[in-house]
């Protein structure tokens, strides 16, 4: 195992606390591609079954903000940069793809050339089975994960309605 590769993975929250030997076999499974700036590595609303961390590059999340199509025309569909992520980082997205075949919540289109891990979700829980305490910890930080972002979700969600309730008392 090549310690740059070794680093990416360890750097990553969702592998926090996997020691040498569990992170050589998630490295087992991933297998590395290769996105030119521009492309789209997944696109909201498709099934998902896979993962990535980022080895090189920049990447956006970008998000649909039209929940119905009035008409059906692509000039009229409404998208927002929610954030970019960042190698350095040890970003990691599609992670939810782990657990169940589910539609992507966003689209991520690579900002500049980037190089990714992917993990395949029959692979992982191939592993997993193989490997219980590894599978345990990666689904343990990924629970972690997801509760994170639920909260700011709900916040999120909270502040908007708090806007929504002052802005419709005063008309």
């Amino acid at each position: 195992m090549r310690e740059d590769d070794y680093s990416v993975f360890s750097g990553s929250e969702i592998f926090r606390d996997l020691d040498h030997v569990q992170i050589g076999k998630i490295l087992g499974i991933a297998r590395v591609v290769k996105f030119r700036a521009g492309e789209v590595i997944l696109r909201e609303g498709d099934i998902g079954d896979t993962m990535y961390i980022m080895k090189e590059g920049t990447v956006e999340v970008i998000k649909n903000l039209v929940l119905v199509e009035i008409e059906d025309s692509e000039d009229r569909k409404k998208t927002k940069v929610f954030t970019k992520l960042e190698a350095k980082d040890h970003a990691v997205f599609g992670e939810l793809a782990l657990l169940d075949a589910m539609k992507r919540t966003a689209t991520v289109r690579a900002v500049t050339d980037c190089v990714l891990y992917e993990i395949n979700r029959a692979d992982f829980l191939k592993l997993a089975e193989e490997d219980c305490k590894l599978g345990y910890r990666v689904i343990l930080n990924l629970a972690k994960i997801i509760g994170a972002r639920l909260r700011k979700a709900d916040e999120e969600t909270v502040k908007l309605t708090t806007i929504l309730s002052i802005v419709l008392s005063e008309v």
